[in-house]
């Protein structure tokens, strides 16, 4: 993303405190608009900059069944303050969709599938 020329950032547990700050800080203030993170920041901590959050692989527990918990927390970064967020779910296999179809039975909110391939799908998200 940077080589495409996108102001990245990257944030997990192995920052220090301090430089986890520090990214979060420059990422609020707008010197980053891309935000990479692990769990570290699905809880906790709200940054009123965040629209769009992807999973880039869906949470699970230890024993590989969907973490419904960590998924609410995860995409509960967007659509704060009273504001419309997105999150998209990367599924690459049957067992991912297995995982999304579990949360979205556990939510009982559907997850609109898109074709990756259909750039007009795609468009569509944000509008």
């Amino acid at each position: 993303m940077t080589q495409d020329g996108h102001s990245v950032a990257v944030l997990s547990g192995e920052l220090t405190v301090e430089q986890r700050l520090a990214v979060l800080d420059r990422f609020r203030a707008g010197l980053e608009k891309v935000l990479i993170t692990t769990n570290v920041l699905s809880r906790g901590i709200d940054v009123e900059q965040v629209t769009i959050v992807v999973n880039f692989d869906l949470p699970m527990d230890q024993s590989g069944r969907a973490d419904c918990e960590t998924y609410l927390h995860r995409i509960g970064r967007t659509g704060r303050f009273g504001k419309n967020g997105i999150a998209i779910n990367l599924v690459d296999s049957d067992h991912s969709m297995e995982i999304c179809r579990t949360i979205e039975a556990h939510f009982q909110k559907k997850i609109q599938l898109l074709d990756a391939e259909n750039s007009d799908e795609i468009e569509k998200i944000g509008s």
